[in-house]
């Protein structure tokens, strides 16, 4: 009879594509950080693509106590002739390199990354791994990556948006495949205000998304929406904090943003934040907004939710997952701006409603939504398919 897997006394390898601190490497670093000092594992963190923006994740991982760092050369990449038999080389030589881990366990995040898990476990000589989805992500569509779905014990997605992906697109039929929802990255809430420019916005009702500029988030169809709302309401201000990733795999939205912004003469009605802690920007929120033509399970409407805001969301499943079926605050996924702004202005002209909305939610945050549970249902699905 098979020991049982749990999370304890365990080496844990995760695997990212890069140290970009978006909502998936939140999540990691949380459960990194809960592993390491509540279950007393050791966990060594990899990525395989340099990134010039790392500030914000290594800024995590300082708060964390997060040492075990490791940035290797791609094993997905290859040039010339044979690049199936060269990435495969590569990808064995890093599961050999993981070896002097002695890891039980290699999590990945996002597609890329299960790739490279799925064809090194064993190498590694870690006894499972699984194929993780995180909601908007990259598929080659080649022959590497319908090995390596083959090759996964098992399969998850954060979202059943994803599953239904998942199964779709690898087409792995007799694959177990399974919907985990996340997990609630912040213990602490940090309720002290030091921005200084945010500190100058006096006696508004202050709007805020908090995500990076991506062609996938529709931070443009806010400040659209925002722009009608100010016609009836004066007493508004908008904050957009995130970063701007552009390169030659990822387009920013962010200069169209910033040109409405200014043809519409509001840069005094919006605040724009880069590289800043959600956490340092959540206090000042009254309304929390996600828009977006895709998500998984998104971190930051439950960062929304521990602070105790209401939600204003695209109508994800990931989303209905967190805020639940009957939740009224949900904008249809084709992100109509008449929507937005109606809904947004029976948000900013009823307090009460505003209050009501986020204790529900805060309190179904902590419910439902606590990285106990989330390790008791994943120790389940490893133990299934062991």
């Amino acid at each position: 009879m098979k020991t049982p897997f749990i999370f304890c006394k365990k080496n844990i390898i995760i695997i990212f594509k890069s140290f970009v601190l978006g909502g998936a490497e939140k999540q990691a670093l949380f459960l990194a950080q809960y592993l390491q000092n509540n279950k007393n594992c050791k966990v060594y963190i990899y990525s395989y693509i340099k990134s010039p923006n790392a500030t914000l994740f290594n800024q995590e991982c300082q708060k964390y106590k997060l040492k075990n760092l490791y940035v290797v050369k791609n094993p997905l990449s290859a040039a010339g002739n044979y690049k199936y038999t060269k990435r495969r080389i590569k990808i064995a030589l890093f599961g050999l390199n993981l070896r002097k881990h002695k890891p039980d366990i290699i999590i990945p995040y996002l597609n890329p990354p299960s790739i490279i898990a799925a064809l090194s476990y064993k190498i590694a000589g870690a006894k499972t791994t699984f194929w993780h989805h995180r909601g908007l992500d990259y598929y080659r569509n080649d022959k590497l990556e319908e090995k390596a779905a083959i090759r996964a014990p098992f399969l998850i997605a954060n979202s059943p948006e994803g599953k239904e992906e998942l199964l779709q697109v690898l087409n792995t039929p007799n694959k177990e495949m399974y919907f985990l929802p996340n997990y609630t990255t912040l213990n602490n809430i940090n309720l002290q205000k030091n921005n200084e420019i945010l500190n100058n916005i006096k006696e508004k009702v202050i709007i805020g998304m908090v995500a990076h500029f991506r062609v996938q988030k529709r931070q443009n169809l806010l400040v659209e929406a925002f722009d009608k709302v100010l016609t009836n309401y004066e007493n508004v201000h908008l904050i957009l904090a995130g970063s701007v990733y552009e390169s030659k795999d990822e387009i920013s939205n962010y200069k169209g943003v910033l040109e409405f912004i200014k043809s519409k003469k509001i840069e005094d009605k919006v605040t724009i934040l880069h590289n800043k802690n959600a956490q340092d920007i959540l206090p000042y929120l009254d309304i929390g907004v996600l828009l977006s033509k895709k998500e998984g399970m998104p971190n930051v409407v439950m960062e929304y939710m521990a602070y105790g805001l209401p939600v204003l969301s695209t109508k994800h499943l990931g989303c209905v997952a967190l805020l639940g079926n009957d939740y009224p605050f949900y904008v249809e996924n084709n992100n109509d701006v008449k929507d937005i702004t109606f809904k947004l202005e029976l948000l900013v002209k009823d307090k009460d409603l505003r209050n009501k909305l986020g204790s529900q939610n805060k309190q179904k945050l902590q419910k439902d939504f606590l990285i106990e549970a989330y390790l008791d249902k994943l120790a389940t699905l490893i133990n299934n398919n062991l």
